[in-house]
């Protein structure tokens, strides 16, 4: 067992953190025991470390805030408890877009219903790699994003792989599958998430390409932020102001 002291980007309070490996238990795998918002994952404190970095506390709080898919836990709970304008959505495709179901507003995020400028910071953790069409996702964000705003998120991103690749497929006949179907843990779906793309290093520069986002990208390796592993990208996209 690994182990070591930080303060949490999320909760601010100095705990040990621990995981089993020299490489940190993987991707989600550093863990601490206690937390007054939930037991936060690798990922979300390196989002909120970022955030932090942008907006100080008492700016955060006033940001009209949209978070794509949120959990019950962690990064989550604490917007939603301290940012008086947060706003959560989840996709429900058989409801109407704008519905508000079990607390969440009902939006498919590649055809959204808000309106154009309207939020300061949009956050999404490892949503990308479920969407048929990522980049009119990105472009609809961009939209509803004020001049200057951004969106913050987290996709998985192949250590070893250069070129991104989108492995299912919407058409006419139904679900087009490349390979072996993988599917990952959805907060709203007991089913789970079929996984659609799966991205490499040049996901900035397909970005780049299909919308017009200013990107950039941190990985972390750090103590300081309690986030260490791998696959630790966070992707940063600023609407120009």
């Amino acid at each position: 067992m690994k182990s070591f002291k930080a303060t949490c980007p999320i909760c601010q309070r100095q705990k040990t953190f621990s995981a089993t490996d020299d490489f940190w238990a993987g991707r989600d795998g550093l863990r601490s025991a206690t937390c007054p918002y939930g037991i936060c994952w690798t990922r979300e404190r390196a989002i909120a470390h970022v955030i932090t970095s942008f907006y100080p506390p008492k700016t955060l709080r006033k940001l009209n805030i949209h978070e794509s898919s949120p959990t019950a836990r962690g990064l989550s709970t604490w917007l939603k408890q301290t940012c008086k304008h947060y706003l959560p959505s989840g996709y429900y495709p058989q409801a109407a877009a704008g519905a508000l179901i079990g607390g969440l507003r009902n939006e498919n995020l590649e055809s959204q219903s808000f309106a154009g400028g309207v939020f300061d910071l949009v956050i999404h953790l490892d949503v990308m790699e479920h969407l048929f069409n990522p980049f009119a996702a990105l472009r609809e964000i961009y939209r509803t994003l004020k001049p200057g705003g951004r969106t913050i998120f987290t996709a998985p991103t192949g250590w070893a792989t250069f070129y991104s690749e989108q492995v299912a497929f919407r058409t006419e006949a139904g679900i087009e599958i490349t390979g072996e179907p993988e599917y990952h843990i959805n907060p709203q779906d007991e089913q789970g998430s079929l996984v659609t793309w799966r991205y490499g290093y040049d996901f900035p520069l397909l970005i780049s390409r299909e919308t017009n986002f200013d990107t950039e990208v941190r990985r972390f390796q750090s103590r300081l932020a309690a986030a260490t592993g791998v696959m630790t990208e966070i992707y940063i996209l600023t609407k120009p102001g």
